[in-house]
């Protein structure tokens, strides 16, 4: 969740004299001042994060060194949006997020982000669509904080060198990489829900009337699946506000394999949520009926051992036939619960193994088949 925030705007109006002029007038200039980064020299960093996360069927390890004068300048840097006119809140949103995003000094950063990313895409023959999941999924190992005495969100420089953000430091790192390496990216920024995601250009699996794939940064989540609701239970009904970030060329095309990856996921949810109170049910009537085999099975021992064989022969039949009936309702009981064994193992695989898309379709794919 993003953090609930009356937005630090600082609204100003500017009023000067056009000297020599003979009238006055308002000075030409931008409409709005957002926050930007002063680098502090002679700063350091210690103890750089080193990120090690799950990729595909292995793991991937990640480390660069950012310039400690950056970092410093954007932990000192004024947060705030400095308005000189007044704009629609579509608008002065999207300069302020854009300007924390797309900050020019960040630009070195970015770019050594992107070489180590390249090196790992360039080993593992990444196709566009993977590379996108490769970026994608190191962004959602950044481990999810959330601190409620800070009210702005951080540069994603900082993001990076303090290893934790919470939803909208995330997607501006996010969609800053993605926006570099050409593909089509915005924000999604949920006003009512007080939540951010980042969209991506693909072909399908677009998120509610837009062009955009949605992505969910605060856990390794599928491309083009959206949460059913976030963490904290909040159910994202609004439409986003789409803040574009990139208008590269490069757009998603793995939504076909997507798309079998939730029916799959939709489908053994809901033959989990069928079986399980058949099962329960089924498992109280064989308690019953094995209660009653051996309770039947002791009288005929009983009958044995009495000498009461005519009585005995005449019942054996019947405990005969009620253990075949037993045995039937067992054989037909495992049966079901095999089933749903099968349905709760592949839901669980499919879940947690949202940074393998390509070994989760065959997965969802094998068992739609069956």
């Amino acid at each position: 969740m993003m953090r609930r925030r009356p937005f630090p705007v600082l609204l100003l109006v500017l009023v000067a004299a056009a000297l020599g002029a003979g009238c006055a007038g308002i000075l030409p200039g931008p409409p709005a001042a957002p926050p930007a980064i002063v680098p502090v020299e002679g700063a350091s960093l210690n103890d750089l994060p080193v990120y090690t996360f799950p990729f595909e069927d292995g793991e991937e390890t990640l480390r660069i060194d950012p310039d400690p004068a950056v970092y410093a300048g954007a932990k000192e840097a004024d947060r705030r949006l400095h308005l000189y006119k007044d704009l629609p809140e579509e608008e002065w949103i999207s300069i302020y997020y854009r300007a924390f995003e797309s900050e020019p000094h960040l630009e070195p950063f970015y770019a050594d982000l992107l070489a180590a990313l390249r090196g790992i895409r360039d080993q593992q023959d990444l196709d566009d669509d993977r590379y996108l999941e490769l970026i994608a999924t190191f962004v959602q190992s950044i481990p999810y904080r959330t601190d409620a005495s800070i009210t702005e969100p951080k540069f994603p420089i900082e993001t990076y060198v303090d290893g934790e953000g919470d939803c909208d430091d995330k997607s501006l790192l996010l969609a800053g990489l993605l926006a570099r390496e050409g593909y089509g990216v915005a924000l999604f920024y949920f006003g009512d829900e007080a939540h951010m995601a980042v969209g991506v250009r693909s072909a399908g699996c677009h998120y509610r009337n837009t062009t955009y794939a949605y992505i969910e940064t605060t856990n390794t989540s599928y491309v083009g699946i959206p949460p059913a609701a976030l963490s904290n239970g909040t159910v994202l009904s609004s439409d986003p506000l789409v803040i574009p970030a990139g208008d590269g060329p490069r757009l998603y095309g793995g939504c076909d394999q997507v798309r079998t990856i939730e029916r799959a996921l939709s489908s053994s949810l809901a033959r989990v949520r069928v079986l399980a109170p058949e099962l329960a049910a089924r498992a109280r009537e064989l308690e019953a009926e094995r209660e009653s085999l051996e309770a039947f099975g002791a009288r005929l021992k009983a009958l044995s051992r009495s000498g009461e064989s005519q009585e005995y022969s005449r019942l054996v039949p019947e405990y005969n036939r009620k253990t075949r009936e037993y045995n039937d309702a067992a054989q037909s009981y495992n049966a079901l619960l095999a089933e749903s064994r099968a349905a709760v193992d592949v839901h669980n695989h499919l879940v947690t193994h949202a940074h393998d898309r390509p070994g989760s379709y065959l997965r969802a794919r094998a068992y739609l088949a069956e």
